[in-house]
C-alpha cells in the first residue's frame, strides 16, 4: 500500500488494512502493510481506538463497534446484503447445511459480502480467504470464485497461466493447459466447481452473475464437506438463484431504501424463510 501523506488517506489506509485482516494486527504489522511511519500509525490508530473505530487487543488492533455499526448502516443503505440473504438461506437449506455465499466485484476483485452457514463451519468462516481472494495472489485461480473471476478477465488469466501459481493441496491443479481449459469452460457455462483444490475435504460449486454485456458482477456459491455440494441438483439450484438474484440486485442497487416498505419487499422474494435485520425497529424476527 502506498502512503499518500495525507491525514485522510492515512486514516482510510489504516481502517482498510485492519478491516481486510483475518485477525488483529500488531503495530509493526500494521506499519508494514500500510507503509506509513510507525509513530504516525501508532498515533492515528490510538486516536481511532479512542473514537470507537478500532479496539486494541493483546494481539493488536481490531475493528471497533463504531466501525462495525457504520458497516451495518452502509449495508442497510446499499440494500445488497438484505437482497442477497434470503437466497443464501435457501441455498443453505437446500444443501442440507453447507456454506452458501455471495461475492460481489470490488476494484476488479471478488469480495464476499454475505454467507449463510451453521455452527460446524463457524471456524472455517473465519479463515482469511472469505473477506478477499486477493490475499492469495495467483493461487486464487484454484477457488471456484477465483476461477470465474479470472475467466472473465482475459489479461489477468493470461498472466496467471504464464507465471503459474502455488498449489494449496496435493489435489490442486498445477498444469497451465488444464487450468486454461477449466477457465474457458467457466466462462462458456458461467459455472465451475472444485474438489479439494483449496482445502482437503472441501468442495465448492459456483455460478457467475453477469450483466447484459457479459461483464462479471458477482458469484454465488456453495462450499462444504459433502458430495452434495457438486451434484446436478445443487448446480440447478445455484443457477436458479443466480438468475433471480441478478434480477433483484438490478432492481435495488442505487435506490434509496424506504424503511417502512423494505421488509415486506424482501419477504416476498422467498417464502418460508425468516431472518433478522438488526437495524429495523425491534429487531424483528420474521417468518411466513
Amino acid at each position: 500500500m502506498t502512503d499518500d501523506h495525507t491525514v485522510v488517506g492515512r486514516v482510510v489506509a489504516i481502517l482498510d488494512t485492519v478491516a481486510d485482516a483475518p485477525a488483529p494486527l500488531p503495530l509493526h504489522e500494521l506499519t508494514r502493510r500500510t507503509g506509513i511511519p510507525k509513530p504516525t500509525v501508532r498515533r492515528i490508530a490510538n486516536d481511532l481506538v479512542a473514537r470507537g473505530m478500532l479496539i486494541r487487543t493483546e494481539d493488536g488492533y481490531w475493528a471497533g463497534s463504531r466501525l462495525m455499526n457504520q458497516g451495518l448502516q452502509s449495508a442497510y443503505q446499499q440494500r445488497m446484503p438484505m437482497t442477497v440473504q434470503p437466497y443464501l438461506q435457501e441455498l443453505h437449506y437446500l444443501s442440507r447445511g453447507e456454506i452458501a455465499w455471495y461475492a460481489t466485484v470490488h476494484d476488479d476483485n471478488l469480495v464476499t459480502v454475505g454467507a449463510a452457514f451453521g455452527p460446524r463451519y463457524a471456524a472455517a468462516m473465519q479463515r482469511g480467504w472469505w473477506p478477499n481472494l486477493e490475499l492469495f495472489g495467483n493461487s486464487a485461480v484454484l477457488f471456484a470464485s477465483g476461477r470465474l473471476q479470472f475467466a472473465h478477465a482475459p489479461e489477468r488469466a493470461d498472466q496467471v497461466l504464464s507465471t503459474g501459481w502455488s498449489p494449496m493441496t496435493p489435489q490442486s491443479v498445477t498444469d497451465p493447459h488444464t487450468m486454461g481449459d477449466l477457465l474457458k469452460q467457466a466462462y462458456d457455462t458461467g459455472y465451475t466447481e472444485e474438489q479439494e483444490q483449496v482445502a482437503l475435504g472441501y468442495r465448492c460449486a459456483a455460478v457467475a452473475l453477469r450483466d447484459d454485456t457479459g461483464r462479471l458482477t458477482g458469484v454465488v456459491g456453495i462450499t462444504g464437506c459433502t458430495t452434495s455440494v457438486t451434484t446436478a441438483d445443487m448446480r440447478a439450484a445455484l443457477s436458479k438463484s443466480a438468475d433471480g438474484l441478478g434480477r433483484d440486485l438490478r432492481d435495488v442497487v442505487g435506490r434509496t431504501p424506504n424503511p417502512a416498505t423494505i421488509l415486506p419487499t424482501y419477504l416476498r422474494l422467498r417464502s418460508g424463510i425468516g431472518y433478522t435485520w438488526p437495524l429495523l425497529p425491534g429487531p424483528t424476527r420474521v417468518t411466513e
